[in-house]
C-alpha cells in the first residue's frame, strides 16, 4: 500500500481524520467568481484539486473524506462553501502549501496537519493568511498523532477534551459498520484495553466536556467492556 498521508484538524473544530475548511460568508461571492466550478452545483461534492472536494451546502451536512474510514457526514449546522481535504492518499499533497496560500484570502481561521511518514507539516489559516511549518522528526512521537498533542498543547485542555471525544464518535463509528458486516467488533478489531485506556483519558479531562456528552460517551464505553 505504500506510506499514506494522515490528515488532523484541530481548529476551529476537532477532526479526525481528514479536514474540512470553511469560507468565510462575506467572501463567498468573490470565492465563486474566482472559482466558478461549484456556483451553481449544491451538496454534492466534486472535486476541486488533489486530495480536495468542495461542496455548496445549502444544510451545512458535509461529506468527511477519507479512503480507509468509516463514511461519515458532519453537520455544521450552516449552509456555505466547505473545503474537504482528504486523508489516506498515497500520491497527493503536491504544491499543497501553495494552493492553500491561494485560498486563505477566502476562508475562515483553522489549523490542521498533513503527516507523512516522519514528517509532519502543519497549517494554520489565521487572518487570511496561511501559516505553514514542517518538521521532519515525527518520529519523536513515536509517529503517533496524539502522542504529539499531548506533547505541543498541554496547556490546552479544552482542545484535549475535544481530541477524545472525536476518538470516541470514530470509534463508536467504527463499530456500527463492523456490526453492519456481519461481525464482532471485540474479535476482529477491539480488544477492552482500548475501551478502558479511552475512558480513563476521557475522565482525565472530564471538567471540560460537557455533563451530557460524558455520560453518553462513558456510558458507551462502559457497555463495550461487558462480556
Amino acid at each position: 500500500m505504500g506510506t499514506l498521508h494522515e490528515v488532523y484538524q484541530l481548529k476551529p473544530w476537532v477532526l479526525m481524520p481528514g479536514a474540512i475548511l470553511k469560507v468565510s460568508k462575506d467572501r463567498e461571492d468573490l470565492f465563486l467568481e474566482k472559482y466558478p466550478a461549484s456556483k451553481d452545483i449544491f451538496n454534492e461534492a466534486r472535486g476541486f484539486s488533489s486530495d480536495t472536494f468542495i461542496t455548496n451546502s445549502t444544510d451545512g451536512k458535509i461529506e468527511r473524506f477519507a479512503m480507509y474510514a468509516t463514511e461519515r457526514k458532519i453537520d455544521f449546522g450552516e449552509s456555505g462553501i466547505y473545503i474537504s481535504v482528504q486523508d489516506g492518499s498515497k500520491h497527493g499533497f503536491i504544491n499543497f502549501e501553495n494552493f492553500l496560500e491561494e485560498l486563505a484570502p477566502y476562508l475562515h481561521d483553522a489549523l490542521f496537519y498533513v503527516i507523512w511518514d516522519h514528517i509532519i507539516s502543519r497549517y494554520e489559516i489565521k487572518d487570511e493568511k496561511l501559516f505553514f511549518e514542517t518538521k521532519k522528526n515525527f518520529a519523536d512521537w513515536d509517529y503517533d498523532f496524539e502522542e504529539y498533542i499531548l506533547a505541543n498543547y498541554v496547556s490546552s485542555k479544552q482542545l484535549i477534551a475535544e481530541f477524545y471525544i472525536e476518538k470516541v464518535t470514530e470509534m463508536m463509528l467504527h463499530h456500527v459498520e463492523i456490526i453492519n458486516d456481519g461481525e464482532d467488533p471485540k474479535e476482529r478489531f477491539y480488544e477492552e484495553e482500548d475501551y478502558e485506556n479511552l475512558l480513563l483519558k476521557l475522565r482525565d479531562y472530564k471538567e471540560f466536556i460537557s455533563q451530557e456528552k460524558f455520560r453518553e460517551l462513558e456510558g458507551w464505553l462502559k457497555l463495550q467492556m461487558i462480556d
